[in-house]
Formats: C-alpha cells, structure tokens, sequence
C-alpha cells in the first residue's frame, strides 16, 4: 500500500472522481508518448517529457559531509524530494535506492507536479538556493494515487491477469514492488474480478 495512510483515510480524503482521473491521465500520457495503454511507464521518461530533471543528490555539489550524511547515514529515511532551483522543477532521488522504491518514488513526486499541488511548507537548504517542498495529507495521498495508477493503470491489471503474468514477472515488467502491485490489484477490483469466474495469474 502506498505510504501514510490507510484505506479508509484515502477514501475519506480523495474527492469522488478522482480516481478515474488518474486512469484518465495515465492513458492520456501513454498517448501523449506513444505507448501502448498497458506498457510499462518508465518515470524517468515522464520527467523527460515534463522537462523535469531527475538528479541524484550526489550530482548537488554537496560537501562531502552531507552526502555522507544523506546517503549513508540517513540513506533509509527519504528516496526521492522535489526542489525549485532557479526558477525550475527538479527532483533529486537518492542513489541508493532502485528499482521498485525508485519508480514509486519518483512517480509520486511527479505525481505532485502534475496535480498541481502547492506546497503547504518550504525549507530552504542551508547556503544552495534550493527549496525543498512539503505537502499536506490531502496531497500526499492524492499524489500516492496518481503514482500508483501511472505505474500500474488498471487495465495493465486486468492484462496481466488474462494473460497470467507470474507476480514477479510483472514486477519485473513495471518496474515495481509485489507491495504495491498486490495493492493495485486489490483497490482497484481486478483481483476479486478475475477470483469471479475469470482465469487467475499464475503464482510463483
């Protein structure tokens, strides 16, 4: 499940109709890229095309001491944080982390950008004129949604399932946690679709 809040409180704080505009907007960006609407959606890509930089903190120009810092000491405490930097979007992600964390968290952050969130709080870091941005609940969870439906649209589910995709290979294919796709497959009512009468996925 996406981070910081139950299922109960996403309902709660979500607006009706907003989630049938996150599977809106993942198939209008497959479009807008000339992908498939079940292919997988690389973040990196989006960023591309949004003209936003993707950079590890490590390409900062940081002290030594603060990379230490960020990605040894604190390396399990943050993945990835959007910054304005001269007027300009830019997210930095933590070089540690791959895989599955990073495309959950690098689409969350885009996820930000692309509902037009404002941020509820900045911090500025230290002498570098970078404003690092901080987001309410309601916004969080908001952007916990899109990310999830631009990794995994729902109809990416239900072709998975018809054609049996193993679990791992499908983590395999998007690029993302048997976390957060057994989440998608269970909130958005594929699995129980398919446990109806439909033929299930394979299991490892």
């Amino acid at each position: 499940m996406p981070r910081g809040c139950s299922r109960t409180c996403q309902k709660a704080l979500m607006e009706r109709g907003f989630k049938s505009r996150c599977e809106h907007m993942a198939r209008s960006l497959r479009g807008e890229l000339g992908l498939d609407p079940t292919a997988a959606l690389s973040p990196k890509r989006l960023a591309s095309y949004l003209n936003i930089h993707v950079w590890p903190v490590t390409a900062l120009g940081l002290g030594q001491s603060d990379i230490e810092q960020l990605v040894q000491v604190d390396s399990n405490a943050w993945s990835a944080i959007t910054v304005a930097a001269a007027g300009r979007e830019a997210i930095i992600t933590n070089p540690n982390h791959r895989g599955g964390r990073y495309s959950s968290d690098v689409m969350h952050e885009l996820a930000h950008l692309l509902l037009r969130h404002q941020p509820s709080t900045m911090f500025f870091a230290g002498d570098a004129d970078l404003a690092l941005r901080g987001y309410n609940a309601v916004a969080e969870q908001e952007a916990n949604w899109l990310a999830a439906t631009l990794l995994l649209p729902r109809v990416a589910l239900v072709q998975l399932q018809r054609l049996q995709v193993s679990l791992q290979e499908a983590c395999e294919i998007y690029v993302v946690s048997e976390r957060l796709l057994t989440f998608r497959m269970n909130v958005t009512g594929v699995k129980q679709q398919f446990a109806r009468g439909n033929t299930p996925a394979k299991q490892n």
